[in-house]
């Protein structure tokens, strides 16, 4: 992958010189033609071909590809080999620079293909990274319940005192499976355990349980319910400024995202009355935004919990 990677640069390379060549025969002060690109030799055409041989049959990155189920990192790689058959065909026929420049399309096809199938070393360094983010919100979360106000009635406090034993459960089974090297399980735990602790957060900062799941009689009750999402999340930035104290050009961010929710929410409540369909997507954008800011602030919002507020 280093000979493709100089390559790549000297591809690069090239095309820069040639358009800063294309730039000075546009200006009528140089009456100078531009200067030819340098010809592409034959043994540098044939040590791509021999390095394209091995990449396509013989490498780790083939036998990832050809073994996965990823259609697309297919058709990447279909399509690299048929660059490849081309750019030899060229190159029999003496047409260097032809076959040149369809191989460099041949080394752009398989890096696509090898970035949706990664090696696994790659894959679990950004899992265990993403294990220590969800960790910290987790973490931020639980203190957040421990020094939380009490709930207005016994109901509520019993309810969300079983939700945070579930969370805690789910990541102790985290814990567990990450000892053990596996942290795609060990993160799909902690996402789940970051569901609920978000929901009673937003319990107890609203004084009801919220509710992310359910059926609507009319488009104003779905309104009303989307609010009510977006209200609980607006709630939780301040509670993640003080939790993760974000840098300064967090902090700019997590502004820029919570100006826009309001803008956002503001629209949908102007829109209720008469378009109730735009002002439901208004407000659940605006939740969108809010989720946004609370991943700038430092608070790793689940991924089951993204994929609801993007319905």
């Amino acid at each position: 992958m280093t000979h493709v990677s100089a390559w790549c640069r000297k591809a690069a390379l090239a095309i820069t010189l040639s358009q800063l060549a294309q730039a000075s025969l546009a200006q009528p002060a140089d009456p100078k033609p531009p200067a030819e690109r340098p010809p592409v030799s034959a043994q540098i055409v044939q040590q791509k071909l021999k390095m394209f041989d091995k990449m396509l049959n013989q490498s780790p990155v083939a036998a990832r590809v050809l073994t996965s189920k990823n259609e697309q990192a297919h058709r990447h790689f279909t399509n690299a080999r048929e660059l490849v058959a081309h750019a030899r065909a060229l190159s029999t026929g003496g047409q260097l620079r032809g076959a040149d420049a369809l191989l460099n399309e041949a080394i752009w096809e398989i890096s696509k293909a090898q970035q949706l199938v990664p090696d696994p070393g790659s894959q679990q360094a950004g899992e265990r990274a993403r294990f220590a983010q969800l960790e910290d919100s987790v973490a931020a979360l639980q203190r957040t319940a421990l020094i939380a106000l009490p709930l207005p009635n016994a109901q509520l406090e019993e309810s969300t005192a079983q939700t945070r034993a579930d969370a805690n459960i789910l990541v102790e089974q985290a814990l567990v499976l990450a000892r053990a090297n596996k942290y795609i399980e060990a993160n799909k735990q902690l996402d789940r355990a970051l569901v609920l602790l978000l929901k009673d957060a937003s319990a107890r900062l609203t004084g009801q349980t919220i509710v992310y799941d359910r059926r609507f009689a009319n488009r104003r009750e779905e309104f009303d319910f989307e609010l009510a999402h977006h209200r609980s999340f607006e709630r939780l930035v301040p509670l993640a400024m003080l939790e993760f104290r974000p840098t300064a050009e967090a902090l700019v961010l997590v502004e820029r995202y919570v100006a826009q929710a309001r803008e956002q929410r503001e629209r949908g409540e102007a829109l209720v009355g008469t378009d109730p369909l735009a002002a439901i997507k208004s407000v659940v954008d605006g939740t969108d935004s809010l989720r946004r800011a609370l991943q700038a602030a430092g608070l790793v919002v689940p991924q089951t919990m993204q994929s609801e507020t993007q319905r």
